[in-house]
């Protein structure tokens, strides 16, 4: 059995993008769907998000906001998107309080939520209330894997539902990606699991090209202990205290980080400068040190530094006493979709926005950037979506899906083979170790043989009906989403931003250029465009 739905726009994804994207799109008329492979507005990087948007509001300007965003891409951003990213970010983050969101303004933008609210809940479970008062329709646990295409213009899609164990086909007039990033490939991450770059597949394989997928940042700052969670460290324990190797040597200062806030500005210098010191053999199982047993010792009970308060960190860490580990982690990624200002991708019927979107970060992406993109790109993204919608018709997509759903009926009759879960966790831990805050061409060329090893064992996947046939498709979607990302950092020969390569440790002018990745039959084709020109 086939379940079939029909609507005007498909959205992928109920992160900030997809349900800002909805909204806009309901607004105008359309009839919205959106699909997620979790729960609505769950399991995706804006609900773990700190909850900060930066924009001209408070008295920044949208010069300071332009210079910011520039400076930290490290001249790959590009100009045409950061030009609407900062004109239109104030209007639209302050606006998101119609929606059911607590906004607070604060000078140089706002922060989503009341006072007790978590993370990013403040900004996803109000939205998709929202949605749903006004009867919008939401499909959940379903993931996507095929785009379906008629005359080279996008008309359909094809998922597999995990809770009903149904395939399902969608005949719609355009489809909106929003379906996040890729930090869910690494082994230290901050990102839910799930973030594991489908969307990028959905759109190379529909014919649409990739940029910057070398760039992925690492958040420097989060707790490596062993039987800890890797809770994000900020305030004083990292402005007072001191970030050192296992010789006592600071390391921002030995390594020239000084730009602060560093979870803001330097987030990219200070993950190479502490991963380096663990190469080099000066870090501790994997991490660095910070001792911040001053600050811990005199902080109240109900000082928070980043993740977790003062009590947890005199209770749980000792650190009061002893100093801790941290380590960086996986917490976003930079490249994506190559796309115009409105979202197009250059295949009719198929726009992108949000974290899958490339472009806009360049090669490092500023703090409070993601929250105000996933909102500026989101309507503008729908808005698009609608003027096309409204100017096609439906097309006859059953025979077109017939494919990908003998695809699915051949992977369910597997017995023997990795489950998806362990086969996800090798993935993990190879991109980590090998494709992680530092690089070269040893490790990437490990990275390739290993990817290679796993998508053979992949072969004989355990894939049942239900959950597991969701979670194995998601893993053999993943496998492309590595070698994408592997194949990006093979070819940029250089370090800028969230890419370093201990065998071309500078920055080279020569490399200010974007790296572009197609599909030409089966095999990935590796093109250039200057800065600013990726769409043209």
């Amino acid at each position: 059995m086939v379940i079939n739905v029909k609507t005007d726009i498909l959205i992928i994804g109920t992160g900030g993008a997809g349900l800002r994207a909805a909204i806009h799109a309901h607004e105008q008329g359309a009839k919205v769907t959106l699909v997620s492979k979790a729960p609505a507005g769950y399991n995706n990087c804006t609900i773990v998000a700190g909850s900060g948007y930066l924009a001209a509001v408070g008295g920044m300007t949208v010069d300071e906001h332009r210079q910011r965003t520039l400076s930290t891409g490290k001249g790959l951003n590009d100009p045409k998107l950061v030009e609407v990213l900062v004109e239109e970010g104030g209007e639209r983050v302050l606006e998101l309080d119609k929606y059911g969101c607590v906004v607070n303004e604060r000078h140089g933008g706002i922060s989503v939520g009341a006072p007790e609210t978590k993370l990013g809940q403040g900004i996803t479970l109000p939205q998709v209330k929202y949605l749903r008062d006004l009867g919008v329709e939401f499909i959940e646990n379903i993931i996507i894997t095929k785009l379906i295409k008629k005359d080279d213009a996008v008309v359909g899609a094809v998922g597999y539902h995990g809770r009903e164990s149904q395939p399902v086909i969608f005949q719609t007039k355009a489809i909106l990606l929003a379906s996040g990033g890729a930090g869910g490939l690494f082994k230290r991450t901050d990102c839910p699991l799930r973030t594991t770059g489908d969307g990028y597949v959905l759109a190379i394989n529909a014919g649409a090209r990739l940029r910057d997928m070398e760039f992925c940042q690492f958040f420097p700052l989060a707790l490596a202990e062993p039987d800890a969670p890797p809770l994000l460290v900020d305030g004083k324990v990292v402005w007072e205290g001191k970030i050192v190797n296992t010789i006592g040597e600071n390391v921002p200062e030995k390594h020239n980080v000084t730009e602060r806030p560093y979870i803001a500005k330097s987030r990219d210098l200070l993950s190479r400068a502490m991963m380096r010191e663990v190469h080099d053999g000066f870090g501790l199982e994997g991490a660095v040190l910070l001792d911040a047993r001053e600050v811990v010792k005199n902080g109240e009970p109900d000082d928070w530094y980043g993740m977790a308060n003062n009590k947890y960190y005199r209770e749980k860490l000792l650190a009061d006493e002893k100093l801790i580990r941290i380590a960086p982690l996986s917490h976003f990624t930079m490249g994506g979709v190559v796309a115009n200002t409105h979202g197009e991708t250059g295949i009719p019927g198929l726009i992108v926005a949000g974290e899958v979107m490339g472009g806009i970060h360049g090669a490092n992406r500023h703090g409070g950037n993601a929250l105000t993109d996933v909102t500026v790109f989101g309507v503008r993204a729908a808005q698009r979506a609608v003027e096309y919608a409204a100017s096609h018709d439906f097309e006859n997509v059953d025979e077109l899906a017939k494919s990908e759903l003998e695809r699915y009926e051949k992977l369910t009759f597997r017995d023997v083979g990795y489950t998806p879960p362990t086969l996800m966790d090798l993935v993990r831990e190879n991109m980590w170790e090998n494709v992680g805050v530092i690089r070269d061409s040893y490790s990437l060329v490990d990275a390739f043989e290993r990817l290679g090893e796993l998508r053979d064992s992949a072969r004989s996947i355990l894939a049942k009906p239900g959950k597991q046939l969701l979670n194995a498709l998601e893993a053999l979607m993943a496998l492309d989403v590595c070698e994408y990302i592997i194949r990006a950092a093979m070819e940029r020969k250089e370090s800028r931003g969230a890419h370093y390569r201990l065998d071309h440790p500078e920055e080279n002018p020569a490399w200010r250029k974007t790296i572009i990745l197609s599909k030409q039959d089966k095999a990935i084709q590796i093109d250039y465009a200057e800065i600013g020109e990726a769409f043209d």
